[in-house]
């Protein structure tokens, strides 16, 4: 539309629109998730890595990178259960068992091994450098670890507090990972590259590596099994939806800059996007396409998420000073 300015009732009315507009896209972004009371970490301090859920015990659990601890937090009436020295924690993990959880640590680097009912560390595994997320393979128990802004992935035996392998990546910098339906491939976001580096679990070695284009610098996935897809999210406000099968991006979208961790609910078809510039972007998977629904305003510097596929509520983590934090945002109900 092109206004000239000797049309002052034309600018008048279209500037209104724009405002009407504008007002009727933050009010339906707000509408998506509703902010609980930030609930404070008493008698811990710094910032956060990557979060977990444990659905059985109905615990999150958060990598506190500052603290050098993993909290673990009740889900449903919440409070802290206990903050597990642990190091500078980077990522947590739950075995498919729901007895075991790992986290991995940058330094010390090491794998750490915790009990889930003792909530004690059982074992931990030295690592060659400063580890950063992982994946277990419920399978054989072996753990695929992230050499950060490395060029490999360490095969950890928890059991016996062992590296027992390595696989050579095409490139450096590894960020998120997660399996395919099956368990047979791991799917490795490489930053440098900008692909997903596919790895046969039975030979341990790269066999392709799939362009995430448009988005760069991949780092959050999430697995969309009933789509026989995988989300991946850049660092540029992108995020795709790619095949299991070969890799092609079967859809695509604008999100918020500076996106890290991302989680997906397969009861509301939504993926949640934690932006550290301070929002949550909405995308809803909806005819085998994302859609993009809104930002929901969190936290500066809150970039790691994970939601409780029960309740439906997302959790976030962050810090504010030498105050910890993490919060909920219960999904808004429908309107009349």
């Amino acid at each position: 539309m092109h206004l000239k300015p000797s049309c002052p009732h034309l600018l008048h009315t279209a500037l209104l629109s724009l405002v009407a507009l504008s007002a009727a896209g933050k009010a339906h972004a707000e509408d998506l998730l509703a902010p609980e009371a930030p609930i404070h970490l008493t008698g811990t301090h710094g910032r956060f890595d990557f979060l977990a859920i444990d659905p059985s015990a109905r615990r999150l659990l958060a990598a506190h990178t500052g603290n050098g601890s993993m909290d673990v937090i009740e889900l449903d009436t919440p409070n802290t259960i206990k903050s597990v020295p642990a190091g500078k924690t980077q990522a947590p993990v739950v075995h498919a068992s729901g007895k075991t959880y790992y986290v991995t640590s940058s330094a010390p680097p090491e794998f750490v091994t915790i009990d889930a009912e003792t909530l004690k560390v059982t074992s931990k595994t030295p690592l060659a450098g400063p580890a950063d997320l992982a994946a277990i393979d419920s399978a054989t128990g072996k753990a695929y670890v992230g050499h950060d802004d490395g060029k490999e992935l360490w095969i950890v035996d928890p059991a016996n507090k062992k590296v027992v392998g390595s696989i050579a990546l095409p490139g450096e910098a590894p960020e998120d990972l997660t399996f395919d339906n099956a368990h047979q491939r791991l799917f490795q976001a490489m930053k440098s590259g900008n692909i997903v580096a596919v790895i046969d679990l039975a030979t341990g070695k790269v066999g392709q590596s799939w362009p995430t284009a448009p988005v760069e610098g991949p780092h959050g996935m999430a697995l969309i099994a009933e789509a026989d897809a995988f989300a991946v999210v850049g660092g540029n406000g992108k995020l795709v939806l790619m095949s299991q099968k070969d890799g092609h991006v079967i859809s695509s979208t604008s999100v918020a800059n500076r996106v890290d961790q991302i989680c997906y609910d397969p009861g509301l078809h939504r993926i949640y996007c934690a932006s550290g510039t301070g929002k949550i972007s909405v995308v809803a998977l909806e005819d085998g396409k994302l859609h993009a629904l809104g930002d929901v305003p969190s936290t500066e510097g809150a970039h790691s998420i994970a939601v409780d596929a029960k309740t439906h509520t997302v959790w976030i983590a962050y810090a504010k000073g030498e105050e910890s934090f993490v919060q909920q945002f219960k999904p808004a109900p429908a309107k009349p």
